[in-house]
């Protein structure tokens, strides 16, 4: 999927963490019904926060992670991830956060925050994001051997939903994949859209478009050049653009085996619904997705799961993703 991550290096990183060098977690005791902060130390000394929450009752369980998009916001602030969780109720719940972020970083819906923590604008990419998942997950094979029955269902959104992707690629416990807004093959079509869908409603003329389009295509080819970490374009690295327009969500998705249930609005201003259309027509094209790939196109609805009028769309979408888990039960 990303010429410059390559899944077997990370399946090798996995591995090498399983058996030699990962470290127990550092914990507070996981009860059953209530989250435990969890910290894991990466390579290179820093650490990785997440959090686990039990379902109270069932002795074994399954766990149900859930990916946020690209903001900078702590994942367990977000009242909206917990809602995301509960589509499968059964299943104890894990939260990864970004490197550089704490659940002490207020919620927040700017872009560009001013409190943004340096430690995540310089080191925020997509495929450190990866090899924290896997490297969480390879602890826990050890350290939740007792309660968890190594069943892994991942959900993802934006561009939690191109992290899941990959995640989904090499984590063998998985068995189930949601993803939404999940948009075009390449990161470069949804930004493009995005950018056209602004400049409209700002009602610039035709050379105007052209001009900053002009403009972002070239930010998209220095950060190429350089994948500088310390030059931050829109509240995100040269490093992190480069990653993210090198990522190949058609050549992710032909790897996962598992169901997935990809959803997506078919006004989404963010994210090309007509990108959306054609990977998935590629895949089948291919041979691929025809029997494990279930695409849901949401008509009227933005990136958010809402109308024109606003009116929020959400607790449907959700309760669809509940649905379609129940009558694909894990099997491990």
């Amino acid at each position: 999927m990303h010429p410059r991550l390559n899944p077997q290096a990370l399946v090798l990183v996995v591995a090498y963490c399983t058996l030699v060098l990962l470290p127990f977690p550092r914990i507070a005791n996981d009860t059953d019904g209530g989250r435990t902060p969890h910290t894991l130390a990466r390579f290179d000394g820093s650490d990785i926060h997440y959090y686990l929450e039990k379902r109270p009752g069932a002795h074994r369980q399954p766990i149900v992670v859930v990916m946020q998009g690209s903001d900078c916001n702590s994942v367990v602030n977000n009242p909206r991830i917990r809602e995301i969780a509960d589509v499968a109720p059964t299943a104890a719940v894990l939260l990864v956060e970004k490197y550089g972020i704490t659940d002490a970083l207020p919620l927040s819906k700017l872009v560009e925050r001013s409190d943004c923590p340096d430690a995540y604008l310089k080191n925020n990419r997509p495929e450190q994001r990866v090899i924290d998942y896997a490297q969480v997950v390879a602890a826990l094979r050890r350290s939740a051997s007792s309660w968890w029955n190594r069943r892994l269902i991942i959900i993802g959104g934006s561009e939690g939903s191109v992290i899941a992707e990959q995640v989904a690629t090499i984590v063998p416990e998985t068995e189930r994949l949601i993803i939404f807004g999940f948009g075009a093959r390449r990161f470069e079509d949804d930004v493009l859209h995005s950018v056209q869908q602004s400049m409209e409603e700002e009602g610039l003329d035709a050379d105007a478009r052209q001009e900053q389009i002009a403009k972002m295509q070239s930010m998209f080819k220095t950060a190429l050049a350089d994948r500088s970490p310390n030059d931050i374009v829109s509240g995100y690295s040269h490093a992190w653009w480069a990653s993210m327009l090198s990522i190949d969500q058609l050549a992710a998705l032909s790897q996962v085996a598992v169901p997935v249930l990809a959803l997506q609005g078919s006004n989404d201003e963010e994210v090309s619904v007509e990108g959306a259309r054609a990977l998935i027509s590629q895949l089948r094209s291919l041979g691929i997705g025809k029997s494990n790939i279930q695409y849901v196109e949401y008509a009227g609805l933005n990136h958010g799961f809402r109308d024109k009028s606003g009116t929020s769309h959400v607790d449907s979408v959700l309760g669809d993703m509940a649905k379609w888990l129940r009558e694909r039960p894990t099997q491990r």
